[in-house]
């Protein structure tokens, strides 16, 4: 029995890795682009196009095939989505430098990801089915991280302590190598992320409580005006797409 598992586990394994590896040409892609020159966000860019793609002429397959054992479907779309989301906030990280319109391509980019992503148990089929709860909690945990990044990079970095304070508070996991690839992503110089770094080491053993009015100011605009406007234009092209 055991070898049957490991055989099936390997095969599962070797699926999986040739769907990312159709994948990696869109993420490089992604990488190279220059986001500093982004000027207007519009509809989703090419290399999303390229990976839904990939997953929409494969997937169906993989899932007819494994019609009769669903369970190892299931373990096909955890291990992909294990697999594809660290792999693709790597690229994000690589991304670099971003201006604000490029943040919030990247940020629209990403949520039609994590939509393709949360269907893809479904995807291409006449039947749809809901997706496993173990399956979407890895989608939601992985994605969001996604988007709290550029979030982050899309906030302003002045004040210094309400930058650093909401990066603690949207980063669960936040440490001082993610913050410092946040930094790059802006495109701030060495010599301006040395007091930010420093900054943040101070204040993670003791992250803002709900109490510090300065910590709940967002990350989107300086002002809740511009807050506000941004994320209706945000909202109204993402609805546009769905």
């Amino acid at each position: 029995m055991d070898t049957f598992s490991t055989v099936i586990s390997s095969s599962i394994q070797l699926l999986v890795q040739d769907l990312d590896a159709a994948c990696d040409p869109a993420l490089t892609a992604m990488s190279k682009m220059q986001w500093q020159n982004v000027e207007h966000v519009g509809d989703q860019s090419p290399y999303v196009t390229s990976v839904i793609l990939h997953i929409k002429q494969n997937v169906p397959i993989i899932r007819d095939n494994l019609a009769s054992t669903r369970k190892y479907f299931t373990q096909f779309c955890i291990k992909f989505a294990n697999s594809f989301i660290p792999k693709f906030i790597t690229h994000l990280f690589k991304c670099k430098p971003i201006s604000m319109v490029g943040a919030e391509q990247l940020l629209l980019d990403t949520h039609s990801l994590k939509m393709v992503l949360l269907d893809l148990p479904s995807i291409g089929s006449q039947v749809v089915r809901k997706a496993p709860a173990s399956y979407t909690k890895i989608v939601v945990k992985g994605m969001t991280r996604a988007e709290m990044i550029l979030k982050v990079v899309m906030a302003p970095h002045e004040p210094l302590v309400v930058f650093v304070d909401n990066y603690i508070k949207l980063l669960t996991d936040c440490n001082t190598e993610t913050f410092q690839k946040i930094l790059d992503m802006k495109g701030l110089k060495r010599s301006e992320q040395s007091n930010m770094l420093e900054l943040l080491r101070q204040r993670l053993p003791t992250p803002p409580s709900g109490a510090d009015g300065s910590s709940s100011l967002s990350l989107m605009a300086p002002t809740p005006e511009q807050e506000s406007s941004r994320i209706r234009k945000l909202e109204k092209l993402i609805k546009k797409r769905l």
